[in-house]
């Protein structure tokens, strides 16, 4: 795959990437967080836009693995890749409809403030939210940083150069995230969604023209291509036959949609927007940002399948990362259409990067470290403090994510997936939902909820053919497995919303804690409906 780009294509492609970071680097020191910002997060003065919260929220749900993996599995897989697109946006219809205004009501730096407003927190639920979340951001963090670092080696001609690329990129992406907080890593997301979005369409209308405008012959032509025939267009590409693969999918679409309903970075966004009207506003944009992108991603991996599906299937599953600018070199042998993907790859790869450590950062900071001192005639710690330790947590949260990503780079990048994938829609998932629509959920439901579905969820992949008993699995040379199922969430989701209802009924103080839940949320709302009355005057 080194044979993609010609010398001044690569030169074209380097020289673009350098100008957006160093661009980057200025915005987020003229735009980022006051020094004494809480928690990198708020700022009333300086909030961006509902609308352009929206669009960065939008870029939080687009990883890179979404544009190179995702649209891979498309081509390779067919109907089972267009599923995870499907499942995704309905998580982002969910979050929407379901969580947003409610979150932003509620919360004021971190989802665990909705759990302390609801009746449900307390300072060991807050530790073990902050704990869950790190464990759903390094997965995440570490396979952004493989794939780009893999990208970038193969785009500049040194394969043997991955190492370097990972760690230097990590301490870019992370100074960025520390230097920024939540309105320069904002305005980092849109600079790359102004860029990836008009790319990829652009994409998807030549592959259009390609076959004349017509779906139904680049569907026949992506048939065909793909040596599937009409099975390409059935379920079972991916996730397998039989009742395996009824569970893998419906695994799938369940597990992708809670788990983009509560992903911690665009949770993040969605707290920093000025009120839950403009949260409800922001939430509209990422929905219309994120149809017309999965569209575009869905005609590039069809077109994919009809114009280089023979080379993607000799080439293997390690191709699947490389699957946009294969079929950039497919529709323009010049090379420009190909540097310009390799762009959007490198963007889309860098911007997730920063907003996942700085999600991640707040977490430890505010969530995990910040319940370890003992509060001062019961407050918080000032925001010059707690701004400071979330800095710090940021920047050791890329640390440790970039050497770790060094050494997992040669590990299969979908069990890494996965993992993210099935803790969040099992373990923080239910939790936010409970506590929003549950005035009896309590404190020790929330534990149970997120250890238990946490546990579960490691429990589940660690057993399954991912880990074990076959060529691609992280241990080949061992077969410990006990199921055949490698998509978990059919079971883990339902077992956290069973393990937080659970907790909370056995739970000894349960009816009163429901009652007092239940108050201290209208009282919540009273009290915060004058000043949220005010801020609704500041959303345009």
């Amino acid at each position: 795959m080194t044979s993609l780009l010609d010398p001044s294509s690569r030169s074209l492609v380097l020289a673009v990437v350098s100008v957006f970071v160093v661009v980057c680097l200025m915005l987020c020191v003229i735009t980022g967080a006051d020094e004494d910002d809480r928690a990198l997060v708020r700022s009333d003065s300086r909030r961006l836009r509902s609308w352009q919260q929206g669009i960065a929220m939008g870029g939080d749900t687009t990883t890179v693995a979404t544009v190179t993996v995702l649209v891979g599995m498309v081509a390779v897989s067919g109907f089972d890749g267009l599923g995870v697109m499907l499942g995704s946006l309905l998580g982002v219809v969910l979050f929407l409809v379901l969580l947003v205004e409610p979150l932003r009501r509620h919360a004021s730096l971190t989802a665990a403030d909705l759990l302390d407003a609801r009746g449900s927190g307390g300072r060991a639920v807050r530790l073990s939210w902050g704990a869950v979340t790190l464990l759903v951001c390094f997965p995440l963090l570490v396979v952004q940083l493989v794939v780009v670092g893999n990208v970038a080696a193969a785009l500049i001609g040194q394969p043997g150069l991955r190492t370097g690329c990972i760690v230097l990129i990590g301490c870019v992406m992370t100074a960025l995230a520390v230097i920024g907080g939540i309105r320069g890593t904002g305005v980092v997301m849109i600079a790359k969604s102004v860029i990836t979005l008009p790319v990829l369409v652009v994409t998807a209308v030549l592959v259009l023209h390609r076959f004349g405008g017509d779906p139904g012959r680049l569907l026949d032509a992506a048939a065909h291509g793909s040596h599937m025939g009409e099975a390409y267009l059935r379920p079972g590409g991916y996730t397998g036959d039989g009742w395996v693969g009824a569970v893998n999918r419906i695994g799938q679409m369940f597990g992708m949609s809670l788990a983009t309903l509560a992903m911690p970075a665009v949770l993040m966004r969605a707290i920093s927007t000025k009120s839950p009207r403009g949260a409800r506003i922001a939430g509209r944009w990422m929905l219309g940002e994120l149809v017309l992108l999965y569209g575009a991603l869905a005609v590039v991996g069809v077109g994919a399948a009809a114009l280089v599906g023979e080379v993607l299937r000799e080439s293997g599953p390690a191709a699947q990362v490389f699957t946009p600018l294969v079929l950039g070199r497919a529709l323009d042998h010049g090379g420009v259409l190909v540097a310009a993907l390799a762009c959007v790859l490198f963007l889309t790869a860098l911007a997730a990067v920063v907003d996942v450590t700085l999600a991640a950062g707040i977490a430890l900071g505010r969530d995990v470290l910040g319940t370890s001192g003992t509060p001062v005639a019961g407050r918080r710690p000032s925001g010059r403090a707690d701004g400071a330790t979330s800095r710090w947590s940021a920047a050791a949260t890329g640390a440790v994510a970039s050497v770790v990503a060094v050494v997992a780079a040669d590990w299969n990048l979908v069990v890494v997936s996965t993992l993210w994938l099935a803790i969040c829609g099992a373990a923080l998932a239910p939790v936010l939902l409970y506590a929003v629509y549950w005035p009896g959920f309590t404190a020790r439901g929330a534990l149970w909820c997120l250890w238990g579905a946490a546990a579960l969820s490691i429990a589940a992949l660690a057993l399954s053919p991912y880990t074990s008993g076959t060529p691609g699995s992280l241990f080949p040379g061992h077969d410990f497995k006990v199921w055949d199922v490698t998509i978990p969430g059919l079971v883990t989701a339902p077992a956290g919303f069973l393990l937080g209802w659970l907790g909370s009924v056995t739970d000894r103080r349960w009816p009163a804690n429901g009652r007092r839940a239940q108050g201290t949320s209208e009282k919540g709302k009273e009290k915060g409906r004058g000043k949220e009355r005010e801020r609704e005057l500041d959303v345009v």
